[in-house]
């Protein structure tokens, strides 16, 4: 398993993000009940917002972030992936 920390930026149609925000968080839900996506969440100043999966690789990432509402929405001005290795903290055994 790998994990990544995906950064949004939203775009400026906030009126649409907000009208698909409820589906995001939804599926962002069913990601984390599934022990797909780890931790997630906007920045204060909801311009964005940090996200850490945990998949198989970057390939199932992909398909993980394109089947997003946001992502289908297009509310996403720009997604930055970086393939994480945490050594310390609550998350590493």
């Amino acid at each position: 398993m790998a994990r990544f920390v995906v950064d949004l930026v939203y775009n400026d149609n906030q009126e649409r993000r907000m009208e698909v925000r409820p589906a995001h968080r939804e599926y962002s839900k069913a990601l984390a009940d599934r022990g797909i996506l780890l931790a997630a969440g906007p920045y204060a100043d909801e311009r964005g917002a940090m996200l850490i999966y945990e998949v198989a690789d970057a390939v199932e990432l992909r398909e993980v972030l394109a089947a997003d509402p946001y992502a289908e929405a297009e509310v996403i001005a720009e997604t930055t992936v970086r393939e994480w290795n945490p050594v310390t903290g609550s998350w590493v055994g």
